[in-house]
Parts: structure tokens; C-alpha cells; sequence
């Protein structure tokens, strides 16, 4: 691993290390308060010239590596970008490398709930009764008919920075 931190705390050290710590807008841009809230707590850093920590790499490796590791999201190089970089020449063939439109992201809403372990069974159950339609209509009517009702919704959704891990209580004392 790249930062095999110990903790996050010491994770966040290591990154700081590399990188230099995040300033103004960069800073602004990670979305965790509280993250952000320590970053700024630690002294200012430079950061490591790559040809110095990675020096065992070829320039192209280190620069790639440069264009990915950013504070900020919207500098980093893309998928699209990076496939095309001089490092991944060999590796590079457009014509096996089909592109899509970004997914949807509410297909991914699930994600972003403040869950319990009961309700994340629940929707892994029925994401695999999806594969077994029959199955699924037969639970769907025992449901109704036992009136039972569960509803992903009812779960709240979580804010920005907030981790699914990261008590309610947390979430008062920034």
C-alpha cells in the first residue's frame, strides 16, 4: 500500500507527508469537517518531490502517480486521461476500451443511508431476489399479507462527510 497508516489519523500524516498539506480551496474541498478541521490543526508541510520517494520508478510511473494523488478531485487526471498516458502506452487499446455515460447515481442511494445491520441484510436479500423473480413476487405477497412494510426511504439520508460508521451523536458536535 501507497499510505499504510495505522489509524487515520496517521494515514492522514503520510498523505500530508507526500502531498503537502491542503490549502485554501483544496482544503475546502474535503468534504469532512471534522478532517478538515485536523488538517488544519497540523503545522503547514511542503510535501516530497516524487523523484525523491519514488525514485526507483520511471519518470513516466511518477509522473502518472503526480496526477493522481491530488487534494482535490477535479484536478486529478481522469480514467480517460490516464489511459492515455505515456506510462500505460503498452497497455493502452482504444479499441477494447469501450466508454459509457457516468451511472446514475441515485441507483446508488442505498449507500448514502444511515442503516442498520438489519436494514443492509434486508437489501442485500432483495437485490438477490432480483435474480429470482418468482421468489420475489412470492416474498412481496407474504409481506403484504403479513403487513409488514419495509422502505429504504425511512432511513435518513447522510449528510456530506459523514461516514455510515460515525454515530448521531457525532454528527451534533461539529
Amino acid at each position: 500500500p501507497l499510505f499504510p497508516g495505522h489509524n487515520t489519523q496517521h494515514q492522514l500524516d503520510l498523505i500530508i507527508g507526500l502531498l503537502g498539506s491542503p490549502e485554501g480551496e483544496e482544503l475546502m474541498k474535503i468534504p469532512n469537517q471534522k478532517c478538515r478541521k485536523f488538517i488544519k490543526s497540523l503545522p503547514s508541510t511542503p510535501g516530497s518531490p516524487f523523484p525523491e520517494v519514488f525514485g526507483d520508478m520511471s519518470p513516466d510511473a511518477q509522473d502518472l502517480l503526480a496526477l493522481t494523488l491530488r487534494w482535490d478531485p477535479e484536478s486529478r487526471i481522469s480514467v480517460y486521461e490516464a489511459i492515455q498516458h505515456a506510462y500505460l502506452e503498452k497497455l493502452h487499446c482504444p479499441e477494447d476500451e469501450p466508454m459509457r455515460e457516468p451511472l446514475d447515481t441515485s441507483d446508488f442511494e442505498f449507500e448514502r443511508r444511515k442503516i442498520t445491520a438489519a436494514a443492509l441484510r434486508e437489501e442485500i436479500f432483495r437485490e438477490a431476489l432480483w435474480y429470482h423473480p418468482a421468489l420475489a413476487i412470492q416474498f412481496d405477497q407474504e409481506l403484504r399479507e403479513s403487513g409488514s412494510c419495509y422502505d429504504i426511504n425511512d432511513y435518513r439520508l447522510l449528510v456530506p462527510g459523514e461516514s455510515q460508521y460515525s454515530s448521531d451523536e457525532d454528527a451534533d458536535d461539529d
